[in-house]
């Protein structure tokens, strides 16, 4: 049993790319968006040496191909699927039947990635986000799916772990739901996402320079997973 970490939103990789970006080097649209909705410096919140726990990230980002994302996505018709066409006032450029494959490529080696860091029956996948300040009041969303990846007293024990460390938690809010992927055994499946304003400054898009801060959330991260591994 082990743990796999999904960050699919840190990176910016990949925006102007002549193939698979296609975005306008717009500054408008970096700050309304980019830098609003890029999940900064996830992949350094959860990363832990825990030999059972795995960290698959994205390497490029949302904006170029959605890792979240499922094949005939309801937010297709927004233009907001797997490959973004539209981003609120926003449109991509044209991308070419060839640069749309290989947008799919990377989605699909994603999922596989995902799923081949599994030990099998039994391993839980915590999907890793943030979330703008203004979204939601609490520190901490947890969220999980109504279905066979939902484990009811997994769920309130990685809540209890958060609140019983001083952070203010919700359930599937402002978010809900947790990814998995096709695999041929079941898992678990939960979704952790913070709060911009527990760790950084969303005007400066840095990290906040706090000692405590920064001991008191890896430590809590930390007991999280061990939690998770002995349950």
């Amino acid at each position: 049993m082990n743990i796999v970490l999904n960050i699919p939103h840190s990176s910016v990789n990949g925006l102007f790319d002549r193939e698979i970006g296609k975005w306008q080097r717009n500054a408008l649209f970096i700050n309304d968006c980019v830098n609003k909705w890029t999940d900064w410096h996830t992949d350094m919140l959860f990363s832990t040496d825990n030999p059972h726990v795995n960290q698959v990230v994205f390497p490029y980002s949302r904006f170029v191909c959605d890792a979240e994302r499922l094949v005939e996505d309801p937010f297709e018709e927004i233009g907001q699927g797997i490959i973004y066409t539209y981003y609120e006032d926003y449109k991509r450029g044209y991308i070419s039947d060839k640069g749309r494959e290989m947008l799919m490529n990377l989605w699909r080696m994603h999922q596989s990635r995902l799923v081949d860091s599994m030990d099998g029956e039994g391993s839980v996948i915590i999907d890793c986000h943030s979330f703008p300040s203004g979204l939601a009041d609490c520190d901490i969303c947890i969220g999980h799916n109504n279905d066979w990846s939902y484990d009811e007293r997994l769920v309130s024990m990685v809540v209890d772990e958060f609140m019983k460390n001083g952070y203010t938690v919700k359930v599937n809010e402002p978010y809900g739901n947790s990814i998995t992927p096709k695999a041929s055994f079941q898992y678990k499946s939960l979704m952790i996402e913070v709060n911009k304003r527990v760790y950084m400054s969303e005007r400066n898009v840095s990290l906040l320079c706090n000692p405590r801060l920064w001991k008191r959330w890896f430590g809590t991260i930390e007991r999280v997973y061990r939690k998770i591994l002995k349950r």
